[in-house]
């Protein structure tokens, strides 16, 4: 037992580690070493001088965050459905405690994104507060406070919102926050995140750029130049050719586009030779395909329905910029990002047949390939499992299991070798192999391999045909297996199932589906994650496809779109 679980150790750690570059390894261990020995030789909160510019920029999106209800003496911080009481004098940037169960709120207090929705008093003193709270050289300061994620964050709304207030503050608190705000840029300077990539690194060039616009001098030449340079090298690897982010996250998609936005705001014009405007057209028809008729996003891997600035949010600012605005396309093939989807109307159907995420950065990946979701007349019906939390355990595991997303699942296994709260060593294969778009809707078929490791070699294969009032989805497996292959579909909380002799009625307000397979299904209970820290119960409709060459079908049929009493 013990020899076939290191063996287990050992190949997952190879999986994982084989898709890592060696330049984000070595700057991984580089990394490491400082936080290790408090290495701050490279770093001096003092050196070099900046001055502001004559014209910093302002806001571009309108505030975000808000502070929940509190007495006059205090501040209540709401993060993640959980909210902490602190008073005006005694901020507790510890809070709510130093567990890693706590630190993504811990994360969200030092991100400071409520400070846009504050009056202007309480604006110095919470940012007075940090800077005489949160030195650099505390030990552990890399995991919160002077995070490199979280700072590049902070340094964005101090100096938007430093801009935003210029009359109103007065002028030596102002001096001592830009100060604050340049040595925090100089320590991300040496600790940017290169071994993370993805969206944390956009953030880190987005920090650079937008200080570069609000300082003047040789140090903001310096950060302009940075962060110019990491951008030209980002864009084409994080943006897909069909516009989507590589992450494959509706969410993370909508947070870096708004960066994106931001960057050419700060900059003023596209230094890149338009690619950086290029990228952003082609971002913005994304936004616009995979936002349900609800306003929100597909779920898809990590997403929540609040996680990030709102489809439409991204879509007005677009369009000021440029004036223009891309319409949703009735029908649309996300080839390099996997999804694929048919809008009628307030209906939307979105398949998602592609890779979980980019091999090196499979942190917010899940194991949802074939899988879908479903709005009709507006109205979620079938819905992506979504994400709770970020803390390794039981909740993190399954909310990236494919038994847990509206796909083909053997029992016991999974379609990627998921572990910890966001590594991943195995992981599938998948192709497509036809996809037939129509005026009326599309045929996908598309098959994985992330079963292959199984007794038997399975491959499922699954089959969309879509149209406005029907979905119809064939499943087999190709090869063999001993273990009962497992579908289900997740209900929108909202969504009722009553049993027929046909097989169910899926009944939301006015909407009524009728579920009807060539095998068994039965309702189980079932809880939905639509954002961080939100737990709500529904039903899960589960059924077993039959293990025999032709597998199994099930229809998904529109019986009415109207109210209740039709």
């Amino acid at each position: 037992m013990n020899g076939a679980k290191a063996f287990a150790r050992v190949s997952r750690a190879f999986h994982f580690g084989r898709h890592m570059p060696l330049g984000k390894l070595l700057r991984r261990l580089e990394l490491n070493a400082k936080r290790a020995l408090r290495d701050r030789a490279s770093f001096d909160s003092k050196a070099g001088s900046v001055r502001r510019s004559v014209a910093p920029p302002l806001p571009l999106f309108a505030a975000r965050i808000q502070l929940g209800p509190s007495g006059v003496d205090g501040f209540c911080f709401v993060f993640l459905n959980r909210s902490v009481a602190m008073p005006r004098t005694g901020i507790d940037w510890t809070a709510p405690g130093s567990g890693a169960e706590h630190q993504l709120w811990r994360m969200n207090l030092h991100y400071m994104e409520y400070l846009e929705c504050v009056d202007d008093c309480s604006w110095v003193a919470l940012v007075e507060n940090w800077i005489a709270s949160n030195p650099s050289g505390r030990s552990g300061a890399w995991r919160d406070s002077w995070n490199s994620y979280a700072l590049s964050l902070r340094i964005v709304v101090w100096l938007q919102q430093l801009a935003r207030r210029a009359a109103c503050i007065g002028e030596a608190p102002r001096e001592a926050i830009e100060a604050s705000a340049a040595a925090q840029l100089r320590f991300l300077e040496n600790n940017l995140e290169i071994d993370l990539g993805g969206n944390h690194l956009i953030k880190n060039i987005k920090a650079l750029l937008w200080a570069s616009a609000y300082f003047a001098g040789p140090e903001a030449a310096r950060w302009r130049a940075k962060g110019l340079q990491l951008l030209e090298k980002e864009l084409p690897a994080q943006i897909l050719s069909d516009g989507m982010h590589y992450e494959r996250s509706a969410s993370y998609h909508c947070q870096v586009i708004a960066d994106l936005l931001e960057c050419r705001h700060a900059l003023g014009a596209d230094p890149l030779g338009g690619a950086l405007d290029d990228a952003l057209a082609r971002m913005a028809q994304v936004v616009a395909d995979l936002a349900h008729p609800d306003g929100h996003v597909a779920l898809f891997n990590d997403a929540g329905l609040n996680m990030a600035y709102q489809p439409g949010e991204c879509l007005d600012i677009f369009e000021r910029m440029y004036s223009r605005r891309p319409v949703p396309r009735a029908v649309f093939a996300l080839s390099w990002a996997g999804y694929f989807g048919f809008r009628s109307g307030d209906d939307l159907f979105v398949a998602d047949c592609g890779r979980i995420a980019p091999d090196d950065l499979p942190a917010h990946g899940h194991g949802d390939v074939l899988s879908f979701e479903w709005s009709v007349a507006g109205k979620r019906i079938i819905v992506d499992q979504g994400v709770f939390e970020y803390i390794a355990g039981e909740r993190r595991q399954a909310s990236r299991s494919a038994a847990n997303h509206n796909t083909l699942c053997p029992e016991g296994a999974d379609q990627a070798d998921f572990f910890a709260a966001f590594r991943c060593g195995r992981r599938p294969n998948v192709e497509v192999r036809c996809w037939e778009p129509g005026a009326e809707g599309f045929v996908l078929e598309g098959a994985h391999d992330g079963f292959a490791h199984l007794k038997g070699s399975p491959r499922h294969v699954r089959r969309f045909e879509v149209s406005s009032n029907e979905i119809l989805i064939h499943d087999r497996v190709e090869g063999s297996t001993d273990r009962r292959a497992r579908i289900s579909f997740l209900l929108h909380p909202s969504v009722q199932a009553k049993k027929t002799a046909e097989g169910f009625e899926l009944r939301r307000e006015g909407v009524r589906v009728a579920l009807v397979a060539t095998f068994e299904f039965d309702a189980e209970a079932a809880v939905w994650w639509p954002d961080m820290g939100r737990e709500q119960a529904t039903l899960r409709m589960v059924g077993y496809v039959p293990q025999e060459e032709n597998g199994g079908s099930v229809s998904l049929r529109v019986i009415s779109r109207g109210d209740a009493t039709e």
